[in-house]
């Protein structure tokens, strides 16, 4: 029932058909649907030359391949202006899991496909049936050739905006205009109720407004019958002004006027536990998205030493990966052979970029002077010797040279552990690039005898290598005394901490901060949770908190022990399920590390890891894309990526004292906070494949698995023989702990998390000489903490480099970045929150682009 008086309303309709490649059919299914989507709109736009319709995602046209014809009949519609190119990424993707490098990509690559099969690209962001957008969109979309943006969730229910017309502005300050529709899908029958509600949706001062409408999911767009009762309502005087049009004409005019609606927060929350489930297609995204950010580094580099850049591998790769960021495939809310589909090309993606990542570094390896000082001396590096077989094998000699590479541009000191084959000998000792010895430990290597595995400590250049051996002698361990390690079956204690266990439960029962002779936990803690979770795979709800149970009936082993780590491990059980969690601690290292793998066999039912801190005042910071999100620690469940901080003042019982304080300097806060005993102190939860937590009080709480029913609904009174429950079996979590004293901002947490991610990577060489030096960096930024580098990689367009960075802790920066391969080094400046791109010429110059490489 349209206003008589809206006349002068205008209502801009813009067909679309929203297709969701992967859902409740697979990806063959996907295709076919959209092919059979793509011939019915060509033929609705042929009988009305003035319908317009606009469509999303460069893969789904990138499937028309398999018709050329209809993708040249596309091409024309685009030309005369009937079909508009909306989005402008590779597919419509979930905006809370991926990397921000990843949303990069996803632009990189679909506007590079539209602009060289279409020759244009699209202006406006398009994602309306995504979960939640953070608030650092705004300047990706806007460095993605994106002016402009269209979202359907959340609702207004959900999100108080202060109209569905705005601009959104994001921490950098950033704008880009942005309507919530009213709808995004209608069948022929909705067409009329669409176009009614649309006339309360609208922002009161708007005389125009968008709607999109046409069938969706599963594909179809307008049809005959939706055009027909449009056509009516045109000539209805009853009704507003109808108008066939596009969505960057509407948004193109509704910029001429003047807007006043601002709106400078997230765009959260639809579905929260969706971020939780199906874990393994989350944890090959974030293993996917950083092993081929370090075999872009690392192929980048080693074009200097004579090896051609694998562009056509690493784009295969990265468009699978970019795929399946589709929302609901990295959400969980598919079904079961979507995600067969899914481990195929993750899988692909993931090995392609380790196979290249390891002969990047072979090819610089070869150069490098692997030499001892000793061989150089002699002369003499190696014997050669023939086998049996004939084959010509390089004799070690004194010791295996094993040439250990650092990813990131900042050093690093990192314990890595090696195998090695065949060797029998009992007393070794690992020895740097200056021929010193350096503090290591062997154990039983992974398939046991003859293999055996060295762990030492490696201190590498940024974004660089060192070179150090394993020799045949007898071990020296420098200054090993002045750090030690102690372990047992049920405490661990380094420099930093003293951990116990308690065999009772398994759990932490205590984690003690000896600087400050400090108690830091509240109550059991790296303990497994069960939570009731009755609801669907999107996760329904703000809260996971009902407790169902604890894992527990512990058995406790000491696993290593040695003066570089120590380890024990924890076997617990609940249910039909059993955890394993393995804890460590380091010689030269104040994190402590987990690792736990937990074969589940539970329904309806969610896994926490718990850690209870003794902290007051909390409030809890999480990683988004580019960028992170404070929030009160009221425990709702929030999306995270790779690390969360929560923050706050020491509690009020067993404060530390003054001379504590004192020794530990600036890092304890003012002075007037520590005579009020209201030191600031905080711990950084990092973690490797996990994007869901909760924070209350001073409680962290990291989700791991969620098992509701594939692609259904909530728990049914009676199952169906044909349900099938997520995340059974077996998965795994890697985590660390980085309790500090004062501010996340000042404990290295975000580069922490990138090194965990990312880390470091050995060749085992033979010696040889070679017109590299034993330890080169290959790229530095200066100071190295102020910026976050997210990519090195070769231009999509000739042999210049790309470089990006970005401020993550929401202060200004000067850095100086240096490339002595490119005889280059120039000076940085960015605001707070801001990415920014570079290319760098070949002949040391280097400009400013966006994410298009423009």
């Amino acid at each position: 029932m349209a206003d008589p008086r809206s006349k002068d309303l205008t209502f801009t309709l813009v067909g679309h058909a929203h297709l969701d490649p992967v859902w409740l059919w697979d990806r063959q299914e996907g295709l076919e649907a959209v092919k059979a989507t793509f011939r019915s709109v060509l033929d609705r736009l042929k009988e009305n030359p003035d319908l317009m319709f606009g469509h999303t995602s460069a893969a789904q046209y990138a499937w028309m391949d398999v018709d050329p014809d209809l993708l040249a009949e596309i091409r024309a519609a685009v030309d005369r202006g009937q079909w508009e190119l909306l989005g402008g990424q590779w597919v419509e993707p979930d905006v809370n899991i991926p990397s921000g490098e990843s949303l990069a990509r996803q632009a990189l690559h679909g506007q590079r496909y539209f602009e060289h099969t279409f020759g244009q690209r699209s202006r406006v962001a398009f994602l309306p049936d995504t979960f939640g957008h953070p608030h650092t969109l705004p300047q990706m979309f806007k460095l993605s050739g994106l002016d402009h943006f269209v979202f359907w969730r959340p609702h207004p229910h959900e999100v108080d905006l202060p109209s569905n017309l705005f601009w959104w502005q994001g921490p950098d300050g950033t704008r880009v205009l942005s309507a919530r529709v009213e709808s995004y899908n209608s069948n022929p029958r909705d067409v009329v109720d669409t176009l009614n509600a649309s006339i309360d949706w609208r922002p009161a001062d708007s005389p125009e407004w968008l709607v999109v409408y046409g069938v969706g999911n599963h594909g179809g767009g307008p049809t005959k019958k939706a055009i027909a009762n449009m056509r009516a309502l045109m000539v209805d005087p009853d009704w507003p002004t109808l108008q066939m049009g596009t969505v960057a004409g509407f948004f193109a005019r509704a910029a001429q006027r003047d807007v006043q609606a601002e709106f400078h927060a997230p765009l959260q929350y639809t579905f929260r536990g969706c971020y939780t489930s199906h874990s393994s297609v989350k944890r090959f995204n974030r293993l996917g998205e950083h092993t081929l950010s370090a075999a872009e580094k690392w192929s980048t580099i080693a074009t200097r030493y004579g090896r051609a850049y694998p562009g056509a591998a690493l784009d295969r790769s990265w468009k699978h990966l970019l795929f399946n960021q589709f929302h609901d495939i990295i959400c969980g809310t598919s079904i079961p052979r979507a995600y067969d589909d899914a481990r195929y090309e993750q899988g692909e993606a993931v090995g392609t970029a380790k196979r290249t990542l390891h002969e990047a570094v072979q090819v610089i390896a070869r150069h490098i002077d692997t030499r001892s000082t000793d061989d150089v001396v002699v002369e003499e590096t190696m014997r050669r010797v023939r086998t049996g077989a004939g084959n010509v094998v390089a004799d070690m000699g004194d010791g295996v040279p094993v040439v250990v590479f650092n990813p990131n541009p900042w050093p690093r000191q990192e314990v890595i552990d090696v195998e090695l084959n065949d060797w029998h000998v009992l007393d070794m000792q690992v020895l740097d690039d200056r021929n010193e010895p350096v503090v290591h430990q062997f154990a039983m290597g992974e398939a046991g005898p003859p293999r055996k595995r060295a762990a030492f400590l490696a201190d590498v250049p940024a974004l660089g290598y060192r070179v150090y051996r394993i020799v045949d002698r007898p071990p020296h361990q420098p200054g090993a005394d002045a750090r030690p390690l102690s372990a047992t079956d049920r405490v661990l204690e380094n420099a930093w901490w003293r951990l116990e266990l308690d065999p009772r439960t398994g759990a932490l029962r205590s984690l003690r901060d000896k600087r400050l002779d400090r108690e830091l936990l509240a109550g059991a803690a790296a303990q497994v949770l069960v939570i009731e979770d009755p609801t669907n795979p999107w996760g329904k709800g703000d809260y996971f908190r009902h407790l169902a149970g604890v894992f527990g009936d512990p058995h406790i082993e000491l696993l290593e022990t040695g003066p570089v780590r120590a380890t024990v491990r924890v076997t617990t059980r609940w249910g039909r399920s059993t955890a394993r969690q393995d804890l460590s601690i380091y010689r030269d290292s104040p994190a402590i590390h987990g690792h736990l793998q937990l074969d589940w066999h539970e329904e309806y039912r969610m896994a926490k890891l718990a850690f209870p801190f003794a902290l007051e005042d909390t409030t809890a910071t999480f990683s988004v894309p580019f960028g992170y999100v404070t929030r009160p620690a009221g425990g709702q469940e929030e999306p995270s990526q790779a690390w969360l901080a929560v923050s706050g003042v020491l509690a009020s019982s067993g404060k530390p004292t003054e001379a504590n304080f004192q020794q530990l300097g600036d890092q304890a806060g003012s002075m007037a906070q520590r005579h009020a005993g209201r030191a600031p102190y905080g711990v950084a939860l990092l973690n490797d494949s996990k994007y869901g937590a909760d924070v209350h009080g001073g409680e962290v709480r990291l989700s791991i698995l969620r098992s509701p029913i594939y692609g259904g609904g909530d728990r049914p009174e009676q199952p169906r023989p044909v349900d099938q429950y997520l995340d059974q079996g077996l998965s795994e979590t890697r985590w660390a702990l980085m309790p500090h004293m004062g501010a996340w901002q000042d404990a290295g947490v975000v580069a922490a998390a990138q090194d965990f991610n990312e880390p470091l990577t050995f060749v085992r060489e033979f010696a040889h000489s070679g017109r590299l030096p034993r330890t080169l960096s290959f790229l530095t930024v200066e100071p190295p903490d102020a910026v976050l580098v997210t990519a090195l990689k070769q231009a999509e367009e000739g042999e210049d480099w790309i470089l990006r960075l970005y401020e993550p802790y929401g202060r200004p920066a000067a850095v100086q970045v240096t490339v002595p391969l490119l005889n280059l080094s120039f000076e940085a400046t960015v605001t707070p929150h801001q990415i920014k791109t570079f290319r760098l010429g070949q002949d040391g110059t280097q400009s400013e682009v966006n994410f298009l490489e423009q």
